[in-house]
C-alpha cells in the first residue's frame, strides 16, 4: 500500500516518544511505501484535493531518524491510507483541512468527519455518569456558582493539548472572579471547561488506548512534584500501568460513539476511574506502552488497516 501520514513536520519529532514515528516505521516494516505531508501542504485544485508529500525512509533512531527519498505533488487519490496525526490546536484550520480529505478516495484515519465530531475535551459530556462534576461555558456568574460547589476547580481552553491552557483556582480565592475574567478573555470567543478539581491526580492519570472499541492497554502518567498536570508535556513521566475494571466500563461505554464516527484508534484520559478526555486527533504515548508492557500497537492498528483495505 502507499501510505501517507499528515502530521507535523518530521524534523520536529521527539523520536524515543514520537507514535507518529512508530505507525510509520511499523508500515514500512511491511513492505508499504510511507510518505508524509503537513495540513499546510494540502490544497483543492480544479476538482482534486493534492498535497506536497515527501516519501521517506525512517528508523527509531535519535541521530538519523528519516531520509528523504522523493517530494513531489501527488492527489490524494493516490495514496490507499491516509493518517490523521497533527497535533492540536483544533481550530478552524484543523476543521478546514478535514473537509478537504473528506473528498479524498483514501482510506482517512481517524476519518475527518469523527475528528471533527469528537471534541476531546467536550465529547466526555455524552457520559456525564463516567465524568468528574464538568461545567462549559461563558457565563463568569454561573461559573463562579459551578466553582463554589468544590474545594478547587480546574479552567481548561478546550482545543489545546499537553496540558496547555490548563489551571487550577480554589474557589474561595477572593481572585478568582478576576482570574477566571481574564483566563476567558485570553481565550477569545469559545467557551471553557471547568471540572471539579480532582486529587487522586497526584497518584497519576491514565491512557487508555483503544483500538478497534476494544481496550488495548495502559500507560500511567505521573506528574511533577508540585504540578496536578500529568502530560508528558507538561513534565509528567510515564509508566507501566495496567487495565482495570473501571477502565472496561469506561471504554465499554465510549465505544459505540468511537465505533459511530469510525474511530479507530482513540486514547481515553482517565483518573482514578473518571473520564477527562476523549483523543482522537494524535493519541500518543504507544512507545511507552511497548517499553513497560510489551504492547505493540502498531502492530495491531496495520492489522486491522490491512484487513480494512
Amino acid at each position: 500500500m502507499r501510505i501517507a501520514v499528515q502530521m507535523d513536520p518530521i524534523d520536529t519529532m521527539v523520536v524515543a516518544r514520537d507514535t507518529s514515528l512508530a505507525l510509520m516505521i511499523e508500515a514500512q516494516a511491511r513492505g508499504h511505501e510511507v510518505w508524509w505531508f503537513t495540513p499546510n501542504d494540502v490544497f483543492y485544485d480544479t476538482g482534486l484535493v493534492k498535497a506536497r508529500a515527501r516519501r521517506v525512509t525512517v528508523w527509531l533512531n535519535e541521530e538519523k531518524h528519516y531520509e528523504t527519498d522523493e517530494e513531489r505533488v501527488r492527489a490524494l487519490d493516490d495514496f490507499d491510507v491516509i493518517l490523521i496525526r497533527q497535533d492540536p490546536p483544533f481550530d478552524m484550520g484543523y476543521v478546514s483541512n478535514t473537509y478537504l480529505l473528506e473528498l479524498t478516495k483514501a482510506l482517512v484515519l481517524n476519518p475527518p468527519r469523527g475528528v471533527r465530531n469528537i471534541s476531546e475535551k467536550m465529547s466526555i459530556l455524552h457520559f456525564p455518569e463516567l465524568t468528574p462534576k464538568t461545567w462549559v461555558g461563558r457565563d463568569l456568574e454561573a461559573l463562579e456558582d459551578f466553582a463554589s460547589r468544590f474545594e478547587q476547580v480546574v479552567l481548561k481552553v478546550l482545543y489545546l493539548m499537553g496540558g496547555d491552557g490548563v489551571i487550577k483556582l480554589r474557589a474561595d480565592d477572593v481572585d478568582f472572579r478576576a482570574r477566571a475574567a481574564k483566563f476567558m478573555a485570553a481565550v477569545g470567543r469559545e467557551p471553557i471547561l471547568a471540572q471539579e478539581f480532582l486529587p487522586a491526580v497526584a497518584g497519576g492519570d491514565k491512557r487508555l488506548f483503544v483500538l478497534d472499541g476494544e481496550p488495548f492497554g495502559a500507560v500511567k502518567r505521573m506528574p511533577q512534584e508540585g504540578e496536578f498536570r500529568a502530560n508528558l508535556h507538561a513534565g509528567g513521566v510515564a509508566h507501566g500501568a495496567e487495565i482495570d475494571a473501571d477502565d472496561r466500563r469506561i471504554a465499554s461505554a465510549v465505544a459505540p460513539l468511537l465505533k459511530a464516527e469510525g474511530i479507530l484508534f482513540a486514547g481515553l484520559d482517565v483518573i482514578a476511574g473518571k473520564l477527562i478526555e476523549i483523543n482522537v486527533t494524535s493519541p500518543t504515548l504507544v512507545q511507552e506502552l511497548k517499553r513497560f508492557g510489551g504492547l505493540d500497537l502498531p502492530k495491531g492498528f496495520w492489522d486491522r488497516v490491512e484487513a480494512m483495505r
